[in-house]
């Protein structure tokens, strides 16, 4: 399967081909590669970029600090995850497999490196996939591929990531003399921006009664890029178009993001003018991205702390009950399954009720170790010991 190479081509060298800015390692030194035909040119054949899958393991799995080869499996639902030596890490999402999964070929079908046979027409896989898994200076595993695919599958497969949510992000350090000359793709970068959130969101949009305005459609777009794991890095925010002003009046050397600042930066300060429809907005991303959230939540269904697929949502006192309105309001009878944790009646939530729910409203004062000073054994939000899916600040300032 992984013929054309030798092992060491698996284990990028940090030191030499390095991305400072995104920890990326996939050009690895020309001495690794067994000289086939590396000067060969495959005029049809393109690297279309490099993806990023943070990895969360159901069940503990102690893996080494050197990056691992891997490969992808499609199976009859979801599309698995193997390292080497033949061990079956995690599956990818249902909204991943459904999109990735048939680029990989039938039932059955593992991806495979390029080699120096380029891809044939008669591939089953229109793609071909260099991957590792690695732990190494990340929080959580990640999954690491580079896309091989013949010029014509180009569109094609650019699509399904971005279906898949997951964005292919040009490679910085390219050389395609390690790749059999194979260049990288000249298509423009995929910028967050053009995300077409009215299509992400298009099944949630059913649910809702009540029709969003165009600058809710732009702050969907706004929070959905914002929570990419694999274009939220600080020197893409710094280097965005938006702020030329600020590289324009500020020492140079005080951009330069520290290398702790190049992990994905999630989350999003939804700010818009009183009365824009904040709460509505924030309701209907819940509500789109419930799929990645129960993912997450069967993710890890026997170690704590519990993790949930609600989001929970912290006002004060007074806009609580706006909230339980702006549900009853503009949704669907049970579109967005919700509790609320506050006054006495939060004794009598169940854990199942929490896990099931896709909101959890509550109030700042149910956070700390108490909400009565004078009664610290009061059940808050701290004691519950439960892991959300996203927390929302309502009136954070």
């Amino acid at each position: 399967m992984w013929q054309g190479y030798k092992e060491e081509c698996y284990l990028p060298s940090v030191g030499e081909y390095t991305n400072p800015t995104t920890n990326s390692h996939f050009s690895t030194p020309v001495q690794f590669l067994t000289p086939l035909h590396l000067h060969s040119v495959m005029s049809d054949v393109l690297c279309l970029g490099q993806f990023i899958i943070p990895l969360h393991f159901s069940q503990p799995i102690i893996l080494p600090d050197s990056h691992q080869a891997a490969f992808l499996q499609r199976g009859t639902r979801r599309v698995h995850v193997w390292c080497s030596p033949r061990l079956q890490l995690v599956d990818l999402s249902q909204l991943q497999s459904d999109t990735i999964g048939p680029l990989l070929g039938p039932v059955g079908s593992c991806s495979t490196p390029i080699s120096e046979e380029g891809i044939q027409p008669n591939d089953q896989s229109i793609l071909k996939i260099r991957a590792f898994v690695v732990t190494k200076g990340c929080t959580i595993p990640q999954l690491r591929g580079c896309i091989f695919s013949l010029s014509q599958n180009e569109e094609l497969i650019v699509e399904a990531f971005r279906e898949a949510q997951l964005n292919l992000t040009l490679i910085w350090n390219y050389d395609p003399n390690v790749f059999y000359n194979i260049p990288q793709t000249t298509r423009q970068q995929h910028q967050p921006s053009s995300i077409n959130a009215e299509s992400f969101f298009r099944s949630s949009l059913g649910q809702c009664w009540t029709t969003l305005k165009h600058h809710q459609c732009q702050a969907l777009h706004f929070l959905l890029n914002n929570e990419c794991a694999n274009d939220n890095k600080l020197h893409d925010f710094w280097m965005h178009h938006d702020n030329n002003w600020i590289r324009q009046t500020c020492d140079q050397s005080n951009l330069d993001p520290e290398d702790s600042q190049t992990s994905p930066c999630q989350g999003s300060i939804l700010a818009n003018d009183m009365g824009l429809g904040k709460t509505l907005t924030t309701l209907m991303f819940v509500l789109g991205t419930s799929h990645m959230a129960r993912d997450f939540q069967r993710s890890n269904l026997s170690n704590p702390p519990v993790q949930c697929a609600a989001t929970l949502i912290i006002c004060p006192l007074a806009t609580l009950s706006n909230w339980e309105k702006e549900i009853e309001t503009h949704f669907r009878p049970g579109a967005i399954p919700y509790v609320v944790f506050h006054g006495r009646g939060r004794k009598g939530i169940t854990r199942e009720e929490l896990s099931s729910s896709l909101v959890v409203l509550t109030t700042y004062e149910m956070i700390g170790p108490s909400g009565n000073p004078q009664h610290t054994n009061q059940l808050t939000i701290e004691s519950l010991a439960m892991s959300w899916y996203r927390i929302v600040l309502d009136e954070a300032q």
